[in-house]
């Protein structure tokens, strides 16, 4: 570089310097008027379109950058790797582009390549580029200067400019633009859910629930009802779960985050819906899958994580996001003895232990009793009052064990009203009138309060319990 480039160069720097001490010392009041001397808006209104920019590229120099993609009115990082990213962090980008004022530094075609080398503008400088359908727009990002501002270059022109864009294109982590949300589909397409975790104990456990119609079954670590209110608190907990962070990109070895053998992975199994060319409606099956690994550090609640469908990048959750992903099996089951609704049973079978069988059937709005005696009219309330307990009242716990044989004071049958019998109930009850017991069959014990109150005896039934020859229900047995 001359001497004389080297004065001019000097010149310039000094002028920008200067330039700047006096806006930032300026009285409020006048800095807008000064600011905007000499300024002017870098792109004229009306001369990019920046409504209809679909492609943007963020280049940070040295062959590192991001681009970014709109499709179907969502914005997509493109590069390095496919992953979503939230409209309103390219909004903003495109907002500042928009509004970006510089200065133009006239210069000589001679001296051109000496400054730009001098002020970061060379050829492999960082920059952003916006483009559309029929053109694009590049704004080169040089040195920074006193004051808040910044070298850059527009349609080959070097200028001054406020660092606004250097501040959102270079300062901030594009990482952080992503979309942050782990799951998409845990909504009314989810077809089944499925948590593997790590026990205590180093064994593997399999939580799995499927979807049949409106209602939920537990198919492992055990096979029984679902509660369809557990899984719906399940499913919005998954989709208001979010990653806290973007930690590295495209790692080299899994090892350091716990992610060559998760300690749970949590997977949603949903139906996606498209038209096809000729209009036929598409179903397809659709799979999120998102693997936890080891805490960020010892003891603490946030772990890595990674996406299945984008394993190009680690991520950082938070304490809330696996307690929502990882619940408890026995949270999932459904806490009432049998699912049903009153008004689905046509008949109740009563088969006490070494008692008297009884049946009681509907007849209109009213019940009758059937046993050896014949038929009797059943107190309605009463009948429909069991009915509740069996299909209302939530237990109070939940056991994996089976029903202890001395414990057992009889069964019910409830049957549909064309006498298919819908569910078997295996009643127990604890010694001194303790809790109550019921399994459906299924190998879940739900456990009831003494409160629960069951009657197994025709005489709690019965309008008239002296009509088979048994004592009224208050009575005393001499």
């Amino acid at each position: 570089m001359t001497a004389r480039n080297l004065m001019i160069l000097w010149v310039l720097a000094a002028m920008v310097w200067f330039s700047g001490w006096a806006l930032w010392n300026s009285h409020s009041g006048q800095q807008s008027e000064s600011s905007d001397a000499g300024f002017a808006l870098s792109f004229p209104r009306g001369s990019v379109p920046w409504s209809e920019v679909d492609r943007v590229e963020v280049s940070r120099g040295a062959g590192s950058g991001f681009a970014f993609e709109r499709r179907d009115g969502r914005w997509f990082q493109r590069a390095p790797f496919e992953f979503p990213v939230e409209s309103t962090s390219i909004a903003a980008l495109l907002e500042c582009a928009s509004a970006l004022t510089s200065r133009e530094v006239p210069v000589s075609d001679s001296e051109r390549t000496a400054l730009l080398d001098s002020v970061g503008l060379r050829d492999d400088a960082p920059f952003v580029k916006f483009s559309w359908q029929d053109g694009a727009v590049q704004i080169g990002l040089g040195a920074r200067l006193p004051a808040g501002f910044a070298w850059v270059e527009t349609e080959g022109q070097p200028g001054i400019a406020r660092s606004t864009l250097h501040d959102a294109a270079l300062l901030s982590d594009i990482r952080q633009w992503r979309h942050t949300l782990l799951f998409s589909r845990a909504d009314v397409d989810c077809q089944r859910l499925i948590c593997e975790s790590a026990a205590r104990d180093g064994t593997r456990q399999r939580l799995e629930v499927v979807r049949s119609g409106s209602s939920w079954s537990v198919i492992s670590p055990f096979k029984t009802r679902a509660d369809r209110t557990a899984i719906e608190r399940w499913l919005e907990a998954l989709a208001r779960a979010q990653a806290s962070g973007f930690v590295v990109d495209q790692p080299l070895d899994l090892l350091p985050f716990g992610l060559h053998a998760p300690s749970a992975v949590v997977e949603i199994h949903a139906t996606t819906r498209k038209s096809g060319t000729d209009g036929r409606v598409i179903v397809e099956p659709s799979v999120e899958r998102l693997e936890i690994g080891a805490p960020i550090r010892p003891q603490a609640a946030e772990r890595f994580a990674r996406l299945a469908n984008h394993p190009e990048t680690i991520i950082e959750i938070d304490g809330t996001a696996v307690a929502a992903a990882v619940p408890q099996s026995l949270l999932m089951v459904d806490p009432t003895a049998t699912g049903l609704r009153p008004e689905d049973v046509g008949a109740i079978r009563i088969e006490p232990t070494g008692g008297e069988s009884v049946r009681m059937e509907r007849s209109g709005g009213a019940w009758n009793i059937t046993d050896a005696s014949g038929s009797h009219p059943a107190q309605g309330a009463a009948v429909e009052g069991l009915l509740s307990k069996l299909c209302a009242v939530r237990a109070t716990d939940i056991m994996l064990t089976a029903v202890p044989g001395d414990l057992v004071i009889g069964r019910i049958a409830l049957e549909s009203f064309d006498e298919r019998e819908i569910a078997t109930l295996t009643i127990s009850r604890e010694g001194n009138e303790g809790r109550f017991g019921i399994d459906d069959g299924s190998g879940v014990l739900r456990v009831f309060p003494a409160s629960l109150s069951l009657q197994l005896d025709r005489a709690a039934y019965a309008s008239d319990p002296s009509a088979s020859g048994a004592a009224p229900p208050n009575s005393v047995q001499r």
